[in-house]
């Protein structure tokens, strides 16, 4: 149960730092969710970005569209992409910690009995 609830706990701080991933770095790891969102007449899924610039700073959205042909398009925004991207997420890193335990639990050594102390010690006759 103590594996499960580590693997758990790791994944969790994993998938929670992995948030950086769609937002910073790959944005268009948006589009691998699209056979979720995309219904059959718009299957081309596009991430757009848009900046903007006001008195607070910069800042920038990213929103996942589907196209289709003759211009159909849907706005699937980026908000459900996202949590979908963070679910997936924390699911691998809780899988990769739990097998990484496991494993090494499997690799140390068992403890054999003691030859010395044989089975008729344990036993009145």
């Amino acid at each position: 149960m103590s594996r499960v609830v580590t693997s758990l706990s790791a994944g969790l701080l994993a998938g929670a730092f992995s948030i950086v991933v769609p937002v910073a770095i790959w944005p268009g790891e948006a589009k691998l969710t699209a056979p979720l969102f995309c219904s059959y007449a718009v299957t081309e899924p596009v991430v757009v970005s848009d900046t903007f610039h006001d008195s607070e700073g910069t800042s920038t959205n990213y929103t996942l569209y589907c196209v289709g042909d003759h211009g159909i398009l849907t706005n699937e925004g980026f908000a459900l992409p996202m949590l979908v991207m963070l679910t997936a997420h924390i699911v691998i890193a809780t899988t990769l910690v739990l097998l990484a335990i496991s494993f090494k639990r499997g690799t140390e050594p068992t403890h054999e009995p003691d030859p010395h102390v044989s089975t008729e010690d344990y036993f009145e006759h």
